[in-house]
């Protein structure tokens, strides 16, 4: 029984493993969009759904509607706003941590190498 437990959790940590590297894979090619792109197209898919549900949920059960769908949808167009960047902002953590760990799994000794400053860098001369 304990040993179908342990393969269970390593078949489960590993798929988890996969999801990740494949999440993190999908927000490089989001990222080389650009951040100005994403929060759009968030904010009008999270807007224009939201605005478009609540209006048919009111006509269902309410038969009339407290606010017209234009200002649900520039009410939930703004509420996409601040979701698109909250998102953007939290994946960007997990791309940078990401980044840091391969960094550090790169180096043979276990370490963060040290960061280089832009001023620290030295052109060669090639002439």
């Amino acid at each position: 029984m304990n040993n179908s437990l342990k393969k269970f959790q390593a078949w489960r940590s590993r798929r988890q493993h996969r999801t990740e590297q494949r999440s993190l894979e999908r927000w490089e090619k989001t990222r080389a969009r650009g951040k100005a792109q994403f929060v759009f197209r968030g904010a009008l898919a999270y807007g224009l759904t939201m605005a478009g549900v609540l209006d048919v949920i009111n006509n269902i059960f309410d038969g009339v509607t407290k606010y017209s769908l234009l200002s649900n949808a520039i009410f939930y167009v703004i509420i996409g706003l601040v979701i698109a960047l909250v998102t953007w902002w939290d994946m960007e953590g997990k791309y940078k941590v990401a980044l840091i760990d391969a960094r550090v799994k790169a180096s043979p000794s276990g370490e963060l190498p040290p960061h280089s400053h832009p001023s620290q860098i030295t052109l060669i001369n090639q002439n």
